[in-house]
Parts: C-alpha cells; sequence; structure tokens
C-alpha cells in the first residue's frame, strides 16, 4: 500500500523525493491493467502540489516523467514544468527517436519555465551531431540552467566541441563534461564561470596545457574539482604558473586522476603552489605518472592543505619507470598532520623505499590519524605489513589496515 504523509509547511527532503520517485515506474506498470485500485493508489500522490510532484519527478529520466501524463488528467501537464530534464540514449532503440525525443520536449516547454538541470547521457552511439549539441546547449542557456551534464560517445571526444557560450554562462553552478573536446580558447577572452562549485571532466581533449588553466582559474569559486583522462599537447607559450593557481580558496575536495597535464605543469614550481584553505578531501592518482621531486610536490601539496583529513594516493604502476623517487623527511610537518588529517590510503603499494619512507612519516607524524590504509597485490604483502607494524605512531588510536 502507498501511504505518503505530507506534514504542513514543511518540505520534502531530497531523500524523500527520490523515494517518492522510485514508485513512479511502479505506478505506470500498474495502470497498465486498469484496475481501480492501481488508480485509487496513483490518486494518492495526485493529491500533492504540482512543485512538490515536478520536484519529485525531477529525480527520474524526462521519458518517464512524460508518461505519467497518461496517470489522470491532474498528471498530464505536469512534466512538462519539471525543472530538471534527463535525457538517456539507452532509454530509445534508434539514435533518430532519441534525437527526437529531445526536439519535441523543448518545443512543447512554455518559454517562460526555467530550466535548472539538463543532463544528456549518450554512450551507446558512434556520434553525436554538432549542430544538435550547439542547438540543446542554446535551448538550456535561455533558461537560467544551473546544473549541466553531457556524456556524449568515447568515439565522439575528437569530432564534437563544447559549445562555446557554455563557458561564460553565468548561472552555472555544477558543469560535468565527459568524452567531448574543448574549442580553442585563444580568441575567447569572455570565459567566466563565476558561479560553478562543482567541475568533473572525464577524457576531455583540450588545445593545450594553458586551455586547461584557463578553464580552471574562470571557476573562482570551485568547491569540488575530479579529473580523469584529460588530454593536451604542450603549449608554446609558458605563463607564470602562480598566477594561473591563485583562485581556489573555497577547494574542499579534489579527485585527479592521470596527472598527466596537471604534474607537467606544476612539477617545476613546488614553491609557487597556492594555499588551499577549505580542502578536506584529495585523491591523486599516480598510477601512470612519476618523476624524480614527486615526493617533494606531493609534500608541498600537503603544506598548502592545512586542513586537510582524508587523503587516497593511487601508486605508480610503472615497474619500467626511468626514475628512481625519492623522499627526504622535511625539517617540519605540515599543519595537516597535526591537527588535521584522520585516513590515509595508500593503493597499489608496491613496497619501494620511497613508498615506506612516506607511509612512516605520515604515520610517525599524524597527531589524530585513525586509519592508515594501506593496498597491495604483492606476494610479500605479510613481510610488507611486519616492517609497517613496526614503525612508531604520532596518534595513539591508528590503526594499521592491510589490504
Amino acid at each position: 500500500m502507498y501511504i505518503f504523509v505530507l506534514k504542513r509547511k514543511q518540505l520534502i527532503n531530497q531523500k524523500k523525493s527520490l523515494k517518492l520517485a522510485r514508485h513512479i515506474p511502479g505506478l505506470l506498470e500498474k495502470m497498465k491493467s486498469s484496475s481501480r485500485l492501481s488508480i485509487a493508489r496513483a490518486d494518492k500522490i495526485s493529491n500533492l502540489p504540482d512543485s512538490i510532484l515536478c520536484h519529485i519527478l525531477s529525480f527520474i529520466s524526462t521519458k518517464q516523467a512524460a508518461i505519467t501524463s497518461v496517470l489522470s488528467k491532474r498528471w498530464r501537464p505536469l512534466w512538462r514544468s519539471v525543472l530538471a530534464l534527463n535525457f538517456n540514449s539507452n532509454d530509445f532503440k534508434t539514435f533518430v527517436r532519441f534525437v527526437r525525443v529531445i526536439n519535441s520536449t523543448m518545443k512543447q516547454r512554455d518559454i517562460t519555465e526555467p530550466i535548472q538541470s539538463f543532463r544528456l547521457k549518450c554512450p551507446k552511439y558512434s556520434s553525436f551531431d554538432q549542430k544538435n549539441l550547439n542547438q540543446f546547449v542554446k535551448f538550456v542557456l535561455q533558461r537560467g540552467i544551473q546544473n549541466f551534464y553531457l556524456h556524449l560517445p568515447e568515439t565522439c571526444k575528437i569530432q564534437t566541441k563544447l559549445p562555446h557560450n557554455i563557458l561564460c554562462c553565468r548561472t552555472l553552478e555544477v558543469l560535468k563534461l565527459k568524452s567531448i573536446m574543448m574549442v580553442d580558447f585563444s580568441h575567447l577572452v569572455d570565459i567566466d564561470l563565476p558561479c560553478v562549485k562543482t567541475l568533473h571532466l572525464s577524457r576531455v581533449y583540450f588545445g593545450c596545457h594553458e586551455h586547461v588553466m584557463k578553464l580552471l582559474s574562470s571557476c573562482p569559486i570551485i568547491e569540488d574539482l575530479k579529473t580523469k583522462c584529460l588530454h593536451a599537447p604542450d603549449g608554446n607559450e609558458r605563463h607564470p604558473l602562480e598566477e594561473k593557481f591563485r583562485s581556489f580558496p573555497n577547494l574542499f575536495k579534489a579527485r585527479i586522476c592521470d596527472l598527466s597535464i596537471l604534474i607537467s605543469m606544476v612539477s617545476t614550481c613546488v614553491t609557487q603552489l597556492p594555499m588551499f584553505q577549505s580542502l578536506t578531501y584529495l585523491e591523486l592518482n599516480f598510477r601512470d605518472q612519476d618523476w624524480f621531486l614527486r615526493g617533494l610536490w606531493l609534500l608541498e601539496v600537503l603544506k598548502h592543505s592545512p586542513k586537510l583529513q582524508n587523503l587516497t594516493i593511487q601508486e605508480c604502476e610503472r615497474l619500467d619507470s626511468m626514475y628512481k623517487t625519492i623522499w627526504m623527511d622535511p625539517p617540519s610537518a605540515p599543519e595537516c598532520l597535526s591537527t588535521w588529517l584522520k585516513t590515509c590510503c595508500i593503493r597499489g603499494y608496491r613496497g619501494t623505499k620511497y613508498e615506506f619512507e612516506f607511509a612512516k612519516y605520515i604515520m610517525q607524524h599524524s597527531k589524530v590519524l585513525e586509519t592508515m590504509t594501506i593496498k597491495s597485490t604483492c606476494l610479500e604483502k605479510y613481510q610488507m605489513s611486519l616492517k609497517l607494524s613496526s614503525c612508531s605512531r604520532g596518534s595513539t588510536t591508528c590503526k594499521l589496515l592491510f589490504d
């Protein structure tokens, strides 16, 4: 039985809305039987205000939201007022049908209705028309878009370009891109994303390193940064990087994977890093990257992250690395180790001298560390655990977990 209780003057929180949204597909299936009982159950939801119903519908795909129009006359116009558009090509048999439904949906919406969130996921087709993408972006930009998520086929990364007008959207708060080529920034002087707090980039192709930094520097209040598989050739010009890195005072969460771009830009300026005053969670993936001064660079990152609480590191897995990374204990410990760091996780641990010295240093100088987690696939795992267990610890509550 579906029982929905709505307290007066109290907003339904996101978890409750999501739970209600999960019942929508089930209701549609029950409606196929056309039983009076199913209709009666649907009517219990129909008693909710329009704003609540539209909020619930924002948690399901636009296709499913449109189908709810068959529930009753009450539901018929609601899906066209939902503030979120969510399209997934997996919901359609053909690409032509997929694009046609998106165009149809946009034409049916009232021009005065805002769109807060636009999610376009198309992972299974081999191409995506540039003209269609430009049209979709133009449509949502005219309606005060706040959250923009674009996931194109992997084959599109060198074919389809992100329309440049999205890069000067002053209402945008969340930008997530996957498998796309960024436009040439050289002629753009108005890149401005003053409200972007979340930036996730995966399999994104840039014209050069400077374009990456130009995008990052256009997000002055960014809080959540995630990068994976970024590609960019070396730029011909080298600008003072310290000027580029001063724009992340609010960053509290960073997950940097496949560091080939960012490392090459900052490894030569270890003394020019900015202060990440709000950074509490940091994940670095060195899976395919290694260089002689990596330990020194990592130490500088810790020094410039005074409130870091959670640190995760994926170690380099290249056995043929030409570099012998070294670790040297600094004269004084970074502030985050003595007052904030609670968890540290090292993945891909192989027991090299650098890895051991780094892990030992963290355990010895972290005064409030709760867990040191070591993940390894080496056959000598037991011997490694014994060696690390013999190290002294700065925190009396620190637990060494070896997986």
